[in-house]
């Protein structure tokens, strides 16, 4: 490690050395360039540094090492005042720098040399030297006086004051290339990170500074960015813009924002006069908001609103980048020109289209939002913001990006296009919309689109042609209970004459239970009218537990010969529901028998758990299978009239919309959720009957 470093450093040192001369050539090259003085004492400064810390580190007696570090002071101090006065010239007008005000930064740089080079009266910069081994180098060892920080303090005021003002010069004036930008940004940070990291024995490395490195690299860095710029030569190329835009207000500006040159039309439009042309132009002024835009270093065209007594103008400012024969860019080109009659209509426009009931956008070819009123953003949940950083495809909720690319390929033929479709809303919810859409033909292709919600006019449709059907499963039910009356009257008559004769215990047992069907089918019919509002039936104190088994029992064959077994835990002594046997039954029966449907679909068989438990005032019910479960999507609509999952033919979709209906006549609820590993349970849930008398 100490052997490398020892490498490093005077291959470094000598480096720095040649970079330095290299720098200063350079800069005598181009000492025209306002800057190029400083530059060239930044460069001679730090190789004066460099010379004296490198002999100093071949030097072996205490004597020679202060000898050449008191030159090396002479460079050291230096390059402060030259990196100062370089970014001085760089970012103000440097008629203002004068020779008196550059003799003031010098006062602490000079006493500095004198304090160095008399240390041994005094001891103000330092006291206490002695020679000592680091790694491979023998170096001096001090303990620095007060002076010392004195002028390391100043020193790094000029450095981090020379930063700020080429910085700000980056980023608030012409805004440079990336390139020059981290050249700067380098040069500026490199020397004063490493002195403080010397300074302040930062990092485990032998006590030797690399300081002037840092400097001579940072002097290449600076020159290769910025001394390309040569100002003077904007001048004439300033005329050769203006004669191509007389009709508009032209302005030009070099790199320091001196106006250049400007025309009549400009003058009129910012109350100038001529005496304006030629000088800087500073903050604030009628022409901040041009050098604002300037300011951004891109070439591109806003709006601006300047006022005249009580009347505001509206112009379109458009910057451009003037350059020299080598494509070296020598200032701004900027022009105006008056756009307030157009500003005027496109008010009339907006108002219309912001104030009216319908969503409007205004799109390209390919889709993209251009612009949009705030009844749309009502409608789909969206800020203006959001909508325009959107496509159509992005709220489409329906149609594929395909099929929209085919609309529009359409549309560009026809130049006109009607028809409905679904909108996505920011929280998830579809919405029917019906659209209309027209092409203007400019700018490449643009589409006005109206867009009108129709989700509620939908809805009402919907449920018109619901009651239709539901009034005519009404008109059907009358029809049938009429036609089927009769022979279930008969059928419970002589099976009721059958269950008092003497037969076999068996047959008799099949006896009632046909009689009992026959009863229940009676009470099916019933239901259907009490759905379609007919009738209400009665209720009495039941056993829902009873009401279970019954219906469990109706089903035994089947479930045996498909497979399916079934579980049931009832709780004893549950009070009694006041309630419709008949028709509680059958809401189990449809639930078992959509149970084992789905069950048998998903792996012909399965297992029915049926509980039954008290939950405070109320009892509840739960019918588990384990079939396919049900989509988080259809759960919200499976107690709607007509839907159903079932295959075509399989089902008419009003069984559980039926079943809702007894529950909730019954003052209880049923929902349904998907079990935690396969299948769905029902649960229902009916208020325990309270008979008068008695506090359960």
């Amino acid at each position: 490690m100490n052997e490398a470093f020892y490498i490093f450093y005077q291959i470094a040192m000598a480096l720095s050395l040649l970079a330095s001369s290299f720098v200063a050539v350079l800069a005598w090259q181009r000492r025209k360039v306002p800057g190029a003085t400083a530059m060239i004492a930044l460069a001679l400064a730090t190789f004066i540094w460099t010379l004296g810390f490198f002999l100093e580190s071949h030097s072996t007696t205490l004597e020679q090492q202060l000898f050449f570090n008191n030159i090396g002071y002479i460079g050291s101090m230096s390059v402060p005042v030259a990196l100062f006065l370089f970014a001085l010239h760089y970012t103000t007008d440097t008629n203002r720098i004068t020779g008196w005000k550059v003799s003031l930064f010098c006062v602490i740089p000079l006493l500095t040399v004198v304090l160095v080079w008399t240390n041994n009266s005094h001891h103000l910069m330092w006291y206490d030297e002695h020679l000592a081994e680091s790694g491979l180098f023998i170096v001096t060892i001090k303990t620095y006086g007060s002076f010392f920080w004195i002028t390391l303090v100043y020193n790094y005021m000029l450095i981090l004051g020379a930063s700020i003002m080429l910085i700000r010069r980056l980023f608030i004036g012409t805004r440079l290339f990336t390139g020059q930008a981290i050249s700067l940004i380098i040069a500026v940070a490199l020397p004063l990170l490493w002195n403080a990291i010397y300074v302040f024995d930062l990092l485990s490395l032998p006590r030797k500074d690399l300081t002037p490195v840092m400097f001579a690299i940072s002097g290449l860095f600076i020159i290769l960015g910025l001394m390309r710029f040569q100002l003077l030569a904007a001048v004439p190329f300033a005329r050769k813009f203006l004669i191509q835009y007389l009709h508009d207000g032209i302005l030009a500006f070099d790199m320091h924002n001196r106006l250049l040159e400007a025309n009549p039309a400009a003058l009129s439009i910012f109350k100038l006069d001529k005496n304006t042309v030629g000088g800087k132009i500073e903050h604030p002024s009628p022409l901040s908001p041009v050098l604002k835009q300037i300011s951004s270093g891109k070439p591109e065209s806003c709006e601006l609103v300047l006022k005249a007594s009580a009347e505001e103008r509206y112009y379109n400012l458009e910057t451009v980048i003037m350059h020299d024969k080598l494509s070296r860019q020598v200032g701004w080109l900027a022009i105006l020109h008056n756009i307030t009659e157009r500003k005027r209509q496109e008010l009339e426009y907006r108002t219309i289209v912001q104030t009216t009931a319908d969503g409007f956008w205004l799109t390209d070819m390919q889709g993209r939002i251009l612009d949009i009123n705030n009844a749309y953003c009502q409608m789909v949940g969206y800020s203006p913001d959001e909508l325009l950083q959107m496509s159509i495809s992005d709220i489409e909720a329906v149609e594929s990006p395909e099929v929209v690319s085919t609309h529009i390929e359409t549309l560009k033929k026809d130049g006109k296009g009607h028809f409905e479709t679904r909108h996505r809303h920011k929280n998830g919810t579809l919405i029917d919309v019906e659209v209309s859409v027209n092409l203007l033909d400019f700018a490449g292709g643009r589409m006005i689109v109206f867009v009108r919600d129709v989700t509620q006019r939908n809805k009402m449709r919907e449920q018109l042609i619901a009651q239709d059907r539901l009034a005519s499963i009404g008109q059907l039910t009358a029809g049938a209970a009429h036609e089927l009356n009769n022979p279930l009257t008969s059928l419970i008559g002589y099976s009721g004459l059958l269950r008092e004769r003497d037969l076999p215990a068996d047959i008799k047992d099949d006896i009632i239970i046909i009689n009992n069907e026959a009863k229940r089918a009676a009470r099916i019919v019933n239901n259907l009218l009490t759905f379609a509002g007919k009738h209400r039936e009665g209720k009495s104190p039941t056993d829902i537990n009873d009401v279970i088994s019954m219906t469990l029992a109706l089903r035994t064959g089947e479930q045996k010969l498909n497979n399916i077994k079934t579980i049931t835990h009832l709780a004893a002594n549950l009070p009694e529901l006041l309630a419709n046997s008949f028709q509680l039954q059958q809401v189990f029966l449809n639930i078992v028998i959509n149970a084992e449907y789905f069950m048998l679909k998903a792996h012909n068989k399965g297992t029915l758990t049926i509980v039954t438990e008290r939950v405070g005032d109320f009892i509840r019910i739960k019918i588990m299978d384990d079939g396919s479960g049900i989509t988080k999507k259809n759960l919200n609509y499976i107690f709607v009239p007509f839907f159903t999952t079932k295959d075509v033919g399989e089902g008419t979709g009003l069984g559980l919309s039926i079943c809702h209906g007894i529950i909730t006549e019954h003052g209880g609820r049923i929902w349904a959720e998907n079990n935690a590993d396969e299948g769905v349970s029902f649960i229902i849930e009916l208020p325990v009957y309270i008979s008068p008398g008695n506090n359960l």
